[in-house]
């Protein structure tokens, strides 16, 4: 037996091979069942989700199986869940299975694509008549003496009566629910506060009263009170849960959606005003409004300003370590343009010292800084010493002045609300999109009142204020010189005398 799809062309098996190698190999199966369409090898956290949802540990047989799930938009969740319940047919997991979505047209649908999967030839071949063996076979039920049982199939909307949900004694021992929550849904307290109780107390409770029995729910965050949230945080519940983006900085699926993508949707999302929202539901992250730093509408680019020559221009450095796991070094660039101070660039990268002096450097020549302020914390102050010792070695000491940034007793946060609450009111402003991208794009992230926060260009950002407030003397432009031409463009420009 052969299937058209990548990863399982290599494979020429006979019916018993086949159905070892699908009980074992989650991507063969789903090749096997949908060979034009599972072209790609399933990320590992659908084959973990695969493997929780269908191996039961000996430990805890015979218990509730409670897992909550949940799976970025747009990352083919629906086509997963779909293969799943074939998987758990195929393999005489189930003996009644239920499928609960939003609604009964959307089950109805799960169901009648799932019965033309397990209808499919390649399917029939490998694991027995199918559409020949149904006794029941309607939008909402389909019943099948499968593999020498009865196997029941029964598709509910959310908030349906479950009056005669049991069949022949029987109770559901798996129950499945797909997107059972809706955006809507969640933004309403009453309709929440209603899915809830008819989901605990309703539709839990159908659950067979004894034998090996899951409830899987799978779903999107939409707040910190949707059902999804509330599920993983308790204990009786398993969750596994992820973004399109994940810790390192990848994608969930890169043969799917590479990182490019994911972030010009999220930038597309938060041009209109839904930011929140696509973290909420692209990355799994939703924040109660009490901890969003930022606001749903935010300030444009001041292009106005930049038709105003600057007055003065300097920079802010949050150093960081260079190890793989440390937060980035970040240089920022500020500039004033008719008194209205603002950011032109941000930068920054798991650098080592050498390359921190040396984009500080760069930027400085580049915007004609006249001062470059480090924060001064500990073992970072000696940046200083460094700065300012390549300074001189590139002739610029007289020019650019380099002074510590100390946090005076005030926390991170407090500087970055600072920042933030400047911006809004229009007394500080970006001057390029890139840098107010990098800014949302750590800012839609960042939780207050939290620990863990990746706050390295917020941070760096901020510390603009101290410089105005404490060294506005040293404020000014550079003047020009032989290494710098301010109108020509950057790739036409000189490359500064320096000892890098």
């Amino acid at each position: 037996m052969q299937t058209n799809s990548s990863i399982a062309r290599e494979y020429l098996v006979d019916q018993a091979q086949a159905y070892e190698k699908g009980r074992k190999d989650f991507n063969f199966f789903s090749a096997l069942v949908l060979p034009d369409v599972c072209i790609f090898k399933w990320p590992l956290m659908y084959v973990a989700m695969w493997y929780l949802i269908t191996s039961r540990d000996s430990a805890v047989a015979g218990k509730i199986l409670r897992m909550a799930l949940g799976l970025p938009r747009g990352f083919a969740k629906t086509t997963f869940l779909k293969l799943v319940i074939c998987w758990l047919i195929a393999y005489d997991k189930t003996e009644y299975l239920l499928i609960v979505a939003a609604n009964e047209e959307l089950a109805c649908n799960i169901l009648s694509d799932v019965n033309d999967m397990m209808g499919s030839p390649n399917v029939e071949a490998v694991y027995g008549a199918w559409n020949s063996r149904l006794t029941t076979d309607n939008n909402r039920e389909k019943i099948c003496f499968y593999h020498g049982k009865k196997l029941i199939l029964y598709a509910l909307g959310a908030l349906s009566s479950v009056r005669g949900i049991a069949k022949d004694n029987k109770r559901p021992d798996f129950i499945l629910c797909d997107d059972v929550q809706t955006k809507e849904n969640d933004q309403s307290e009453s309709e929440r506060r209603r899915l809830k109780s008819w989901l605990v107390m309703t539709l839990f409770k159908c659950v067979a009263p004894r034998g090996d029995r899951v409830i899987a729910y799978l779903g999107n965050m939409y707040s910190t009170e949707c059902m999804l949230y509330l599920l993983k945080e308790m204990p009786q519940w398993i969750s596994l849960i992820t973004g399109a983006l994940l810790v390192e900085g990848e994608s969930l699926w890169p043969d799917l959606q590479s990182v490019e993508e994911i972030i010009e949707s999220f930038f597309h999302d938060e041009g209109l005003g839904l930011g929140s929202d696509w973290y909420a539901e692209i990355m799994n992250d939703p924040q109660a409004n009490e901890k969003r730093l930022l606001a749903d509408t935010l300030p444009a680019v001041a292009y106005d300003l930049l038709e105003v020559e600057p007055d003065a221009a300097f920079i802010t450095i949050d150093p960081a370590g260079f190890r793989n796991n440390s937060d980035d070094n970040v240089v920022v660039v500020h500039e004033v343009r008719g008194g209205d101070p603002g950011i032109r660039e941000m930068v920054g990268g798991i650098w080592n010292p050498k390359k921190v002096i040396e984009e500080a450097i760069r930027l400085a020549v580049e915007y004609r800084c006249t001062l470059i302020g480090v924060e001064s914390v500990a073992y970072q102050q000696t940046l200083c010493f460094w700065l300012d010792y390549f300074l001189e070695a590139a002739g610029l000491q007289n020019s650019v002045a380099v002074v510590e940034l100390k946090p005076h007793g005030r926390h991170k946060e407090t500087r970055i609300k600072e920042l933030r609450d400047e911006w809004m009111e229009g007394r500080y402003h970006f001057f390029d999109e890139t840098a107010r991208n990098l800014f949302i794009w750590y800012g839609r992230k960042y939780k207050i009142g939290e620990k863990d926060n990746r706050d390295d260009y917020l941070d760096a950002a901020a510390y603009g204020l101290d410089v105005r407030r404490e060294y506005n003397g040293l404020l000014g432009i550079m003047k020009d010189d032989e290494y710098f031409k301010p109108r020509a463009p950057r790739s036409q420009r000189p490359k500064i005398n320096t000892p890098f």
